[in-house]
């Protein structure tokens, strides 16, 4: 197999990784990942601003702006204008968000335990080498892209 076949081996299986994680996070948590890690950063950080949270969890603002709708409906998280600046909007976990986050947490630890189950220190060590130098390889491949 050359290099190139063997990439490609490498990114669709990393890609299949990264859905059937997903499914499992969501299954064993009870929350999709990108819904788990806004509720998460906000019982981390406090308040944050909607371009701060979107930047924090990695999500485009209309991906977040939709997510952060349902959550809102579902009475877990406020928003509200900051009183600085009315051109931002603030967010915040409410009482029952932070519930939702504490009683989630254990099922969340007992995934990590169960994902990482048989990978030693060392091997745990050299995958997330691996993975810093692809992502630095991918961004560095969407910054010449960008600058053609």
């Amino acid at each position: 197999m050359n290099r190139e076949q063997r990439g490609l081996q490498v990114i669709q299986r990393l890609g299949q990784t990264y859905r059937a994680m997903q499914a499992g996070f969501s299954g064993r948590v009870g929350h999709a990942l990108p819904r788990w890690r806004i509720l998460l950063t906000l019982s981390e950080n406090g308040t944050c601003s909607q371009k701060l949270l979107a930047e924090r969890c990695r999500l485009d603002p209309a991906s977040l702006t939709r997510l952060l709708h349902a959550l809102e409906q579902l009475g877990w998280i406020a928003r509200q204008v900051d009183a600085q600046d009315n051109r931002l909007t603030n967010v915040s976990l409410t009482r029952a968000g932070q519930e939702v986050v504490d009683e989630a947490m254990p099922r969340r630890a007992a995934f990590f335990d169960e994902a990482l189950r048989g990978l030693s220190e060392k091997e745990l060590d050299a995958l997330l080498h691996a993975l810093e130098i692809l992502e630095t390889n991918f961004k560095r491949a969407a910054v010449e892209r960008a600058g053609e």
